[in-house]
């Protein structure tokens, strides 16, 4: 079975933004690698392609009449987390500046006193720097990793939803 066609697609597309939210959250919760402020806005496009690509998925199962408009926010979505991912990758590497809300850094919660755990409610929570990449697998980091699989991604949306043939 081809897996390139407009009627699988949506749902390999919910399959791999699926894949990649969870892994972030493995990352998260298992390994306890926090996220920063970017990396938050990267999982907000995956959310939408999975809600986009599930709406798609609804389109078809009831007649398929906006097929192709699907696929076509399932590429834009992919191309918005692509292009979070790739700002990311720059502030990690130094070659542009992140945005204010990225700049500051976790503190330490072995230092929070237990006594004083209500009044730290009101303290604003420090994310990571987004300049810090916390992990690298051959020499990208998680950013990179979604950058690189978000791209892809996109460019497999547009040839499928572009395409003459369907088969």
């Amino acid at each position: 079975m081809n897996i390139l066609r407009q009627k699988t697609w949506p749902i390999i597309a919910l399959l791999i933004s699926s894949g990649l939210l969870i892994g972030a959250w493995i990352f998260q919760y298992g390994f306890g690698y926090p996220p920063c402020q970017m990396c938050y806005w990267q999982r907000h496009a995956h959310k939408a392609v999975i809600g986009i690509a599930a709406l798609a998925i609804v389109d078809q199962i009831t007649g398929g009449r906006f097929r192709k408009v699907g696929l076509w926010l399932i590429a834009l979505a992919f191309l918005v987390s692509f292009g979070l991912a790739f700002w990311h990758v720059g502030v990690e590497y130094k070659w542009w500046e992140g945005p204010k809300t990225c700049m500051g850094g976790g503190g330490d919660i072995d230092l929070i006193d237990p006594g004083s755990l209500l009044d730290s409610l009101s303290d604003p929570i420090k994310l990571p720097a987004c300049s810090d990449a916390l992990w690298h697998f051959l020499g990208l980091s998680m950013a990179g990793w979604n950058a690189l699989i978000s791209l892809i991604s996109a460019v497999m949306t547009l040839f499928v939803v572009t395409r003459k043939t369907d088969g």
